[in-house]
């Protein structure tokens, strides 16, 4: 083969070699993902200690701007209404989506602490009406949630859960206002006597205590008018998962003999315990 020849070849092989590289273009700077305040503030409630002050007993909800439940949500005791958020989503335009697990309280009587135990069988998403306003967000998450048993939470809880936390509280006005309020330290004196049970009431468990097995007693202190009817029923020593509710609502069933004193029937104090011995399925 001639030098020219080969030349021509060699040239053909270059050609036919640059025809196949690829041609590369111009490199577009990637967009940077646009930044959410939003979804930031609602993603700090990620590992909080929470509770939803609605006190709703509901799984899937949904809240105003203003942070009120809609529509016509059941409640439960505060001891159940704990929530363990675990992932943030935004939903669209105008909803924030959080997604987590209902929490139970548990007492532990030796720390004299309450215990959050996650109920991983109950997923709970909550829905929360967002106008793009991080401030606006921010104040509806406080609306929403409690962090930890703080003062509001407490005040918005039934009298029972109100006068433990606060047992210096007074009782609003009823029939034992004004009222002698015996309180018998030791065995009472002649034509004197304590009040007596007569009529008792079963406390039933609640699902999440019949789930998790949860036994203990509730001690409670409560008064015993003069027609033998529970008044002023208070938690002195709770054991949580709800029982602490049923146990005020057994203890208002109850009937008593009224206590005696000096041959007449008087109000007095009286401390009661609700044993949790033997786990039932809820009623």
């Amino acid at each position: 083969m001639s030098a020219t020849r080969i030349l021509f070849v060699l040239l053909g092989l270059t050609v036919g070699m640059a025809a196949q590289q690829p041609v590369l273009q111009p490199s577009t700077p990637p967009v940077a993902a646009e930044h959410d305040p939003v979804i930031d503030a609602a993603a700090l409630e990620i590992g909080r200690a929470l509770f939803l002050r609605c006190f709703c007993a509901d799984n899937n909800l949904s809240f105003d701007i203003e942070g009120r439940a809609q529509g016509s949500a059941k409640t439960t005791d505060w001891t159940l209404s704990g929530i363990n958020v675990q992932k943030v989503v935004r939903k669209g335009p105008g909803a924030i989506e959080l997604e987590g697990v209902r929490v139970a309280i548990r007492y532990a009587t030796d720390r004299h602490e309450f215990d959050r135990h996650p109920q991983n069988d109950e997923r709970m998403r909550l829905t929360l009406a967002d106008k793009g306003d991080a401030t606006a967000f921010e104040r509806e998450l406080q609306m929403v949630f409690s962090i930890g048993i703080d003062r509001p939470l407490q005040r918005s809880m039934p009298e029972h859960w109100q006068h433990y936390f606060d047992p210096s509280m007074t009782w609003p006005q009823d029939l034992l206002t004004g009222a002698q309020i015996v309180t018998f330290a030791a065995v009472p004196s002649a034509g004197s006597s304590q009040a007596v049970v007569t009529h008792r009431a079963e406390a039933g468990y609640t699902l999440p205590a019949s789930h998790d097995h949860v036994t203990g007693t509730v001690h409670m202190r409560l008064v015993v008018d003069t027609e033998g009817v529970a008044r002023h029923i208070a938690i002195v020593q709770p054991l949580g998962y709800g029982l602490d509710a049923r146990a005020v609502e057994a203890a208002a069933k109850y009937r008593f003999t009224p206590a005696m004193l000096d041959g007449k029937p008087v109000a007095s104090n009286v401390l009661m315990n609700q044993d949790f011995l033997v786990v039932q399925m809820p009623q």
